[in-house]
């Protein structure tokens, strides 16, 4: 008798926790690309074309999804701190930036008029002679 109604409880636990655990995967924003270029994130490669960036509230994780195969993969990424709280980007437009590292194009930030992340370089751009500069994709935010 005392199995069933342990199984019971630990059901109706599960059962209470599940809305939590949805809810905990939100995310604070997309941004819409096209991206013209193969481009790498990390040491992950990615072929040109149209992605969803979608950013996770509080941790930072960029899931990054390409919209013609589906193919996505999850990075970390870190806050880009603007100069106070009520700071805004008012004459700039949601933005992907990628940073051109010799033959390659390398992630580099995406950018809201609020909010914003960067990701870390992998070790190709540490031995990298010099960065070319950044090539910036006009982006929509969903």
């Amino acid at each position: 008798m005392k199995t069933p109604i342990r199984n019971l409880t630990m059901l109706a636990v599960i059962a209470i926790s599940m809305p939590g655990l949805l809810l905990a995967q939100q995310f604070t924003y997309r941004v819409v690309a096209n991206i013209p270029y193969d481009f790498y994130v990390g040491e992950q490669q990615f072929s040109a074309g149209a992605y969803t960036f979608a950013v996770n509230d509080g941790d930072s994780v960029v899931t990054i999804t390409n919209e013609a195969n589906g193919h996505s993969a999850m990075v970390q990424a870190s806050p880009i701190e603007y100069a106070s709280p009520g700071y805004d980007r008012r004459d700039k437009g949601t933005v992907v930036e990628l940073a051109s590292e010799g033959n390659r194009y390398v992630l580099s930030d995406l950018q809201t008029r609020t909010n914003g992340v960067s990701f870390a370089t992998g070790a190709y751009s540490r031995v990298s002679a010099n960065n070319e500069g950044l090539v910036t994709i006009a982006a929509a935010l969903r």
